[in-house]
């Protein structure tokens, strides 16, 4: 299966179907906060952009979106091990909840939003939010 996404990745990315992202939005050494959810994604992707168009917006609206930002990383653009993550990327989208620089647990794939609250009310109790 891993072979496979790669195989589409790089198909994707000869195609020009894929393309880095800003690199104002990408992660630096330096950007550590308390509690944050990084949303890993590829530029171009359609599922990905369900989570700007469904999830973003009701979760910005959210008074928890204050104390834990949300933050878009293209996948394609960053070594996502010097993100703190435990693990690679396998799916996209997958929202990481980040704990002091250090991944806490994960959300792989777009569950929709009422699935995605929930399963991110779960991260943020593990996170002790």
């Amino acid at each position: 299966m891993r072979s496979l996404s790669i195989v589409l990745f790089a198909l994707a990315l000869s195609l020009g179907l894929a393309r880095p992202i800003d690199a104002a939005r990408e992660p630096g050494p330096a950007d550590t906060r308390r509690l944050e959810l990084l949303v890993i994604e590829v530029a171009g992707c359609t599922v990905c952009d369900l989570v700007r168009q469904h999830i973003q917006p009701a979760y910005e609206a959210s008074p928890r979106a204050r104390n834990v930002p949300m933050r878009y990383v293209d996948i394609t653009s960053v070594d996502e091990l010097r993100l703190g993550l435990v693990e690679r990327v396998h799916t996209v989208p997958t929202v990481v909840l980040m704990k002091d620089g250090r991944e806490v647990d994960r959300i792989a794939g777009y569950l929709g939003p009422q699935n995605f609250f929930a399963a991110l009310g779960e991260l943020l109790d593990l996170a002790g939010e």
